[in-house]
């Protein structure tokens, strides 16, 4: 077999190149090979266990793919041959390409703790049949461990209790997490203390500047000693600590690659290999601010990134600009998001900033319905040239857009002054007013300062 384009990977940066090869060059064959039965959408695994109740409801549909001319194929690849640009599948077959997109994601990260190889221990996969058996281990369990307090460990820790409630019952869930704070990589610390107290209003016992030690149990696990000495029981342990990029191929076949970084890639995506490009979590990534070495491993980047690898192949026409890293979550009735660095971040970096804040009401006047009188933007900008590295903000469901702006901003290099005389659409029942609209206004803050 042949295809012009192969495809190793069926997930965001996958799906994303091959929609983006038969839209820019149609008469090319794709053919996307992917070790799954299906594609679980990534961020949404957490809310299979609480909000939709099942894996099935948390599928990419193939289908949409399929009619675009794409060919989907459940095989996994054991070998890239490069000299005779073939992949080489576990039955033997080979399928002969012109350009090949690696786009082996990422594999989640397991502690090498005394037990870790217990039954009901589980990490964060993005296989739907592995998926269902955390289900299946969640539903009877009474206490359940979340050993990560970030994004994952966070999202699954509100779930399971809403899994629990949903039942009629009840579910004691602790988050382990070894930093000050949960989500501290990538919130301001005061956000991160409002997520807290939303998730200690669920119930959820939440242990930070603390570390598992040990799985104790004999085959299942029961308990997770900590570092302290303290043992927490536990039927069910969730480990969401980070990810690693998946680059066991691309190494085989004699591709730059780093355990850590990922494969390395140039600004067009493209290996080492001038047929061979990578895309997603796979890829080595930098900052988009700092130029450095990058860890940051999500859905959009992934996308991003496969549609420029896509972009790429005959002719390079796209670069990247790096991970910028722009995240949100909502938690009970709070939610909050980031784009660039913290405050914390800009300091370590040895970056000297200015912050822009205001908090106001989220409607115009503030007791329309969906109000929330305290939401609030953080805008962190360079003091030398008043260009904005960060910006963080906590309110309500509109928290997620609006740090869309920002990294918007961020990409562009616009300076405070620039997005303080930026125009944006407001309307009483779905913004703050034009008086206060908090992006706007944040920046003129900090503008007022750098004047």
């Amino acid at each position: 077999m042949k295809s012009d384009v192969v495809i190793i990977g069926g997930s965001a940066a996958g799906l994303m190149a091959a929609v983006t090869l038969k839209k820019r060059t149609p008469e090319k064959s794709v053919t996307v090979i992917r070790n799954v039965s299906r594609t679980p959408v990534p961020c949404g695994i957490p809310y299979i266990y609480g909000i939709m109740g099942q894996v099935d409801k948390d599928l990419i549909p193939d289908q949409g793919f399929i009619d675009q001319g794409i060919e989907i194929r459940q095989d996994n690849v054991s070998k890239i041959d490069r000299a005779e640009k073939e992949v080489v599948l576990d039955n033997g077959e080979r399928i002969a390409y012109n350009k090949l997109i690696i786009g082996t994601g990422s594999k989640p990260f397991v502690p090498p703790l005394p037990g870790i190889d217990k039954s009901n221990i589980f990490s964060i996969s993005k296989d739907p049949v592995y998926l269902q058996k955390i289900y299946a281990a969640l539903e009877p369990a009474q206490n359940v461990v979340v050993i990560g307090g970030g994004f994952i460990g966070v999202e699954m820790a509100e779930q399971i209790v809403a899994m629990g409630a949903k039942a009629g019952g009840k579910k004691n869930v602790t988050i382990v997490e070894m930093l000050p704070r949960c989500l501290m990589l990538a919130c301001e610390e005061e956000f991160c203390i409002e997520i807290e107290n939303e998730l200690k209003d669920l119930g959820i016992t939440i242990r930070t500047n603390c570390q598992a030690q040990e799985l104790t149990g004999e085959e299942n696990v029961c308990g997770v000693k900590l570092a302290d000495g303290e043992v927490l029981p536990a039927d069910v342990v969730i480990i969401g600590i980070g990810a690693q990029a998946n680059i066991d191929l691309a190494q085989a076949c004699g591709l730059e690659a780093d355990p850590r970084a990922g494969i390395k890639v140039d600004e067009y995506m493209q290996t080492s290999d001038p047929d061979i490009f990578a895309a997603g979590d796979c890829a080595a990534k930098f900052s988009s601010i700092t130029g450095k070495p990058s860890g940051i491993r999500l859905a959009s980047v992934a996308c991003c990134e496969g549609m420029i690898a896509a972009s790429n192949l005959d002719e390079k026409k796209r670069k990247t600009l790096g991970a910028l890293g722009a995240f949100s979550t909502v938690v009970g009735k709070r939610a909050v998001a980031a784009a660039g660095l913290s405050s914390k971040a800009a300091a370590d970096a040895g970056i000297d900033f200015i912050v822009g804040e205001v908090t106001a009401p989220n409607r115009h006047p503030g007791h329309l319905p969906g109000a929330i009188p305290n939401m609030k933007v953080k805008l962190i900008f360079r003091k030398d040239d008043g260009i904005i590295i960060g910006g963080h903000v906590s309110g309500g469901e509109a928290a997620a857009d609006m740090v869309n702006i920002v990294a918007g901003a961020i990409q562009a290099h616009l300076t405070a002054e620039q997005m303080a005389v930026m125009q944006y659409a407001t309307h009483p029942l779905l913004t703050a007013s034009p008086l206060s609209y908090h992006v706007m206004l944040a920046a003129e803050n900090a503008a007022a300062q750098l004047s």
